[in-house]
């Protein structure tokens, strides 16, 4: 991986100082270059309570902390640091999903200290209408306004010291893939917000929106997020087949999958992917060539053996995410669970009848969230601070989901009976 630029503060005016909500969403404060030592020091006061996003309340005077060596020279005078944050009491706030995982990166030290993953991120490219910007086909050779920005945001992460595997198009119209080497947990879940960020940029500047959304058109593929776990050593032998230690990281995932998936497909938009088609898990299983399997243990774009979560669309929170999914390896290695027999077939063609029982993913948003809080390891992973608002705000979108009235529904009943 390139080396980290080092960043000449005094050739900065200003520095954006960044955080995520409990949802996901990105946000900022911008700050005086000068006032940047303080901000390390003391920290930048801000409203805390920003970080329950739509479903905030009350104001919380809180600090953010720049993790100094997030700093990055965005141009134009303008600099960009990710923050931690810092509550009243002068704490590390665990209401904070950056927080979080660090908090939980170093409880779970033994399994995380050599974890990484890589990320496949994929994304529309669409018009300033909503409409695809091109339509080049899987692996497509078309250059579009797509290739553009998909390129131009791999050359711009470069430049951070972010390393881009490749970058291609994907099933749908105007959808495309850009894929991230392998990283240490924080700094994957940091380079994820700052990929986002970087696209919407592009897109932006060329007069194109970039879209997240699981699945923004009815009758095309989804997008997903795709993690290529592994260890240094440890989950695979010397053939590439799981070792005991690696069928219990897997087994771990798979035990806490339906609890993860509110946290992998956190939105009512997630669940137009599941289970829709073979590149979108609708079940807990894995295997090794099944496109369909939540798990899939295979090679990663780095020619290395990995182990594939699935679940995942690009609308999660990188930090609870990876933070959930080291929580539940972790217990699967400390209970030496076993996975059972991998499941290759068609899901289409199962057998109820066949030895392996195969168990449905949360099929919405709600039971995804019964199945998070019934999920003690899940739930001990992370603060009450930050699992309430978190719930409580996707409930209220449910609820707000189910209170419209959709075309579909106008076309099928407003003249019957």
């Amino acid at each position: 991986m390139p080396e980290t630029p080092v960043i000449d503060v005094d050739g900065l005016r200003w520095i954006r100082l960044v955080f995520v909500d409990v949802f996901g969403a990105i946000h900022a404060v911008v700050i005086p270059a000068d006032r940047y030592p303080l901000a390390l020091e003391k920290g930048a006061p801000f409203d805390g309570s920003a970080l329950a996003g739509r479903a905030r309340h009350f104001e919380e005077d809180m600090v953010l902390r720049p993790d100094p060596t997030s700093l990055l020279e965005l141009g134009d005078g303008l600099g960009r640091a990710v923050c931690s944050v810092i509550g009243p009491d002068g704490r590390p706030w665990l209401g904070d999903p950056r927080t979080a995982l660090v908090r939980l990166l170093s409880d779970l030290k033994t399994v995380a200290s050599t974890y990484r993953a890589a990320a496949e991120l994929e994304f529309y490219v669409l018009q300033a209408d909503g409409r695809p910007v091109d339509r080049g086909g899987y692996f497509g050779v078309l250059e579009g306004p797509g290739t553009g920005i998909a390129r131009a945001a791999a050359e711009s992460l470069d430049r951070y010291g972010i390393e881009v595997i490749s970058t291609h198009a994907e099933s749908g119209p105007g959808q495309y893939e850009l894929d991230l080497a392998s990283l240490a947990p924080l700094a994957l879940a940091d380079a994820l917000v700052l990929t986002k960020q970087i696209l919407r940029a592009e897109a932006t500047r060329a007069g194109l929106r970039v879209t997240f959304m699981a699945r923004p058109f009815p009758d095309e593929p989804g997008s997903g997020l795709h993690l290529h776990q592994h260890f240094e050593s440890g989950l695979f032998d010397a053939k590439g087949a799981l070792t005991a230690q690696g069928g219990a990281f897997v087994a771990g995932q798979l035990a806490h999958a339906p609890g993860l998936t509110a946290l992998a497909a956190p939105n009512v938009n997630s669940y137009k992917r599941l289970g829709r088609g073979p590149e979108a898990p609708g079940d807990v299983m894995w295997g090794h060539l099944n496109r369909a399997a939540l798990v899939r243990v295979g090679s990663s774009g780095e020619q290395r053996p990995a182990i594939e979560f699935r679940l995942a669309d690009p609308a999660a929170n990188p930090y609870l995410l990876l933070g959930g999914l080291l929580a539940a390896a972790a217990h699967g290695m400390d209970a030496a669970l076993v996975p059972g027999p991998p499941f290759e077939e068609d899901i289409g063609g199962f057998d109820p009848s066949s030895a392996i029982q195969i168990r449905p993913l949360p099929r919405d948003l709600d039971s995804a969230l019964d199945a998070l809080m019934a999920d003690d390891v899940l739930v001990d992973a992370f603060d009450s601070r930050l699992l309430s608002p978190l719930v409580d705000g996707r409930r209220n979108e449910a609820e707000q989901f189910r209170a419209q009235v959709t075309p579909w529904e106008t076309e099928h009943y407003l003249d019957e009976a």
